[in-house]
């Protein structure tokens, strides 16, 4: 049994799904009843639950069923070694915030390893067991994670993705920043001495977002570069943002990674040291992607955006989101497999209207042939869409700070606009 289950005196329910009596606020979280009914008939039927499963990708039909039935969601972690030494030495994993389970799959399928997984929402949790039903090293519980005792010490690895965002929202905290840290100050007792943490999130300060995508958690345009203006709860962090937490997190190693078009479909993984003369080519293919609304296009040659971008230093702090990871030992960050231009096969669904093919790249720039006139042109290029960046984000400030925008921004909110 579990050390979770056990130090929480978990009840184990019909749909074996671990119940937490100790929920002390509501949990409303959801993709609505009609995508959560729809996934609970895709995967009660399915009979190949796994986490690159054909069967699961040919039920995709809209965003949510993309989010959640994806094989590309698994490419996120597939950088990093995820596996016990044997099976009396399982890797102990804890995961925050598993949804329906997409996560959760993957992790549990790799070698030695035990999965905790905690979901505030009871529907998402039942649908998470589903999907991992086949599994017998998965537990999944229900329960806001602020409730939960954790075992100290005692994880080799935790993982949030998609989590620290609404950190405020499931808080007794007064903001948003201050509940981030309470939860990373959690889970840091709960690993152990060589343990790290993983976390995804998007960027407030992406380039998607400059260029008018809807924020993603309200749907709405430039709420984000507007810093949440009455935060509902829900917030996510620049670059900078996130080096300030982290140093009062306590943790003493960091690592950015930076997952392309976003963490939520990434097709490719890079550090953030990614020359900018292999950006164009690594990033081919990776357009950025407005989820709650169809109408939104990404520039043509959107990878000569991200060239420019990483040519001033720039790249990490415009990427659409970020991958980190949080360590108390060296050895935990260097533990990650030369991903610097790793990329993965990836077709987007038929409802995207747009396939994208993908294929292996090489990491050396020597091996990419760029002719030293083409590299001069592309310099003079990528100039001139420093420039236009430069531009778009004083635009944006203004547009952002004008009274017709707030106003708009007042109206939105009172009619409750959210999204995925």
């Amino acid at each position: 049994m579990s050390e979770l289950v056990k130090l929480n005196a978990l009840a184990r329910g019909l749909d074996s799904v671990w119940l937490s009596s100790a929920q002390k606020k509501a949990f409303n979280y959801s993709d609505g009843a009609e995508a959560e009914q729809a996934l609970h008939r895709v995967l009660s039927k399915a009979d190949d639950l796994s986490s690159d499963s054909d069967e699961l990708n040919s039920c995709i039909v809209d965003w949510p069923t993309e989010y959640h039935l994806s094989s590309a969601r698994a490419n996120l972690l597939k950088p990093f070694s995820i596996s016990g030494r044997n099976k009396n030495e399982k890797l102990r994993i804890l995961e925050i915030g598993c949804g329906c389970g997409s996560i959760t799959r993957y992790l549990a399928e790799q070698e030695n390893v035990e999965v905790d997984a905690v979901e505030g929402s009871d529907i998402r949790a039942g649908l998470a067991a589903m999907r991992c039903r086949d599994l017998d090293n998965v537990t999944v519980c229900v329960s806001n994670f602020n409730d939960l005792t954790l075992p100290r010490g005692h994880y080799d690895l935790i993982v949030m993705i998609g989590v620290c965002e609404y950190a405020g929202r499931f808080s007794e905290r007064e903001d948003d920043a201050s509940a981030l840290l309470e939860l990373l100050a959690k889970a840091k007792l709960a690993l152990n001495a060589k343990g790290r943490l993983i976390t995804a999130i998007e960027n407030r300060l992406g380039l998607k977002y400059l260029l008018g995508a809807n924020e993603d958690h309200y749907a709405q345009a430039y709420i984000g570069l507007d810093d949440y203006p009455k935060s509902t709860g829900i917030r996510t962090y620049s670059r900078a943002r996130w080096s300030e937490l982290i140093k009062q997190s306590g943790f003493m190693y960091s690592h950015f990674l930076l997952p392309f078009p976003d963490y939520k479909i990434p097709s490719v993984i890079t550090s953030e040291e990614l020359d900018d003369q292999l950006v164009k080519v690594v990033l081919k293919g990776a357009t950025s992607r407005d989820y709650s609304r169809s109408n939104f296009r990404a520039p043509e040659n959107e990878e000569r955006l991200w060239q420019g971008l990483a040519q001033s230093s720039k790249l990490s702090e415009h990427a659409n989101s970020f991958l980190i990871v949080l360590t108390n030992v060296q050895t935990g960050v260097a533990d990650v497999k030369d991903f610097s231009s790793e990329k993965y096969g990836y077709v987007e669904p038929e409802y995207c209207q747009t396939v994208t093919s993908l294929g292996a790249i090489h990491t050396n720039l020597a091996s990419s042939n760029l002719d030293a006139k083409v590299v001069e042109r592309l310099r003079a290029e990528n100039t001139q869409l420093q420039s236009h960046t430069s531009n778009l984000e004083e635009k944006v400030a203004i547009m952002s700070n004008s009274i017709g925008w707030r106003a708009l921004n007042i109206v939105r909110r009172l009619l409750g606009r959210t999204g995925v």
